[in-house]
């Protein structure tokens, strides 16, 4: 790093040592007028840097999907997204939901489906329980490996993101563990690894589609060397550069393996590395055909009033939503396999994702509870419930259910707040 950075080594080094800033990105509806005095993060306009880091799984906000904790240079993929609708997205390593909240964002509810992937399933329970809290119904869970769907789905993908595992040297400051599990071989074994993934997540992008790259690394060797090995010197292929004038917390790659660092000593974020590319119009994948989208098995009785364009998917006893434009564009082979989608009625009731969604449901009575009642709740102390089900909401935040006879949050729920 020394060689690399020159005179700004010394400040580099330095930064390390220094705490990390909390950062967190809004939700567009449910949190867009939250923490109005917060610094913002240049490259997102949702993107927000706090002086103190809250108790957050003490915060109702937080619980509710307002706003999701996110270390802010990764919040410059946002930058790449093209602007066009509607868009068929997949995140290949999309534990656990920083990536795959952005890019919901951005879709929203009409503007296209996101695949959530990741092959670990311990990874995808915090995955899963994001994506919930987020509460755009446009999106579905797999697990696959990504060879898996490059054999199957070449060239379907307008925007493809491979936020790659790494050696994690820009997660020293955040997370010390992270250095004492470092080695000088760890990058070389990374960089193989990265290299299989990439040559999978490059099949499945369509022509004009978008490639996304990245890494918490600092290491040449699992970036812009993968870069140039795998994409770079493909004719296909051209750079899609930063728009506008390059902040300063951002530095480019020399020569031609176009990408961009964030440096601790520069920026509010941690060590962080992203690569964009795209398909030319004209360049055909190697497999490309066109995979036909077929008839999505809705659910032929649903028990609770959805808001507009948003269907219910019969998953064995448990009913779950998707957002019709996003459930247009699941190919059909994809129907068969095995995915989760926003859950919204499950052990005849319903879910407490349901709650979270950012168009609320409607036709439940509302409970409103104070703040100072909020730690009550979470630890499911009952709460008299005039209604089968009452949605509670904490100034004016749908936080969950309460569920008459019955404990105010499901068990697996709480689970997941212990042990997050």
């Amino acid at each position: 790093m020394r060689a690399r950075l020159g005179a700004e080594a010394e400040a580099f080094l330095a930064a390390l040592s220094q705490p990390s800033r909390t950062a967190l990105r809004l939700h567009p509806e449910k949190g867009r007028a939250l923490f109005p005095e917060a610094e913002r993060v240049v490259w997102h306009p949702l993107g927000r840097l706090l002086a103190e880091r809250p108790d957050f799984e003490q915060e109702p906000f937080w619980h509710a999907g307002a706003y999701y904790v996110q270390e802010a240079s990764g919040m410059s993929l946002r930058v790449f997204v093209p602007e066009r609708r509607p868009l068929r997205v997949i995140d290949l390593s999309a534990a656990p939901g920083g990536k795959a909240t952005l890019l919901l964002g951005e879709l929203g509810w009409e503007g296209g489906l996101l695949i959530a992937n990741d092959p670990d399933p311990r990874r995808r329970t915090a995955l899963k329980e994001n994506l919930a809290r987020w509460g755009i119904p446009a999106y579905l869970v797999t697990g696959r490996h990504p060879a898996w769907w490059a054999e199957r789905f070449p060239g379907l993908f307008d925007v493809v993101v491979l936020d790659a595992p790494c050696s994690g040297e820009g997660l020293w400051r955040k997370d010390p563990r992270a250095a004492c599990q470092w080695h000088p071989d760890l990058s070389t074994r990374m960089a193989r690894l990265q290299r299989s993934l990439l040559h999978a997540a490059k099949a499945l992008v369509a022509p004009g589609g978008v490639l996304l790259y990245s890494t918490c690394t600092f290491a040449p060797a699992e970036n812009e060397e993968n870069i140039l090995a795998v994409i770079a010197a493909d004719p296909a292929w051209e750079a899609v550069l930063w728009p506008g004038e390059l902040p300063s917390a951002v530095v480019p790659t020399e020569g031609p393996a176009v990408g961009y660092y964030f440096y601790p000593h520069r920026g509010p974020g941690e060590g962080f590395f992203v690569s964009a590319w795209r398909r030319r119009e004209g360049a055909l994948a190697r497999a490309k055909r066109k995979v036909p989208t077929g008839e999505f098995p809705r659910a032929g009785k649903v028990p609770i009033p959805l808001p507009e364009g948003l269907i219910a998917i019969e998953r064995g006893e448990s009913l779950q939503g998707l957002m019709e434009g996003a459930a247009a564009l699941v190919p059909a082979p994809l129907w068969k396999e095995a995915w989760e989608a926003h859950p919204l009625w499950e052990h005849s009731r319903p879910a407490q994702a349901a709650a979270l969604l950012s168009r609320p449901l409607v036709g439940f009575p509302e409970r409103a509870l104070p703040r100072e009642a909020f730690p009550a709740y979470l630890a499911g102390q009952p709460f008299p419930a005039q209604a089968p089900y009452e949605r509670v909401t904490i100034e004016g935040a749908s936080v969950g259910w309460l569920y008459k006879g019955r404990p105010s949050l499901p068990f697996t729920w709480k689970r997941f707040l212990r042990h997050r």
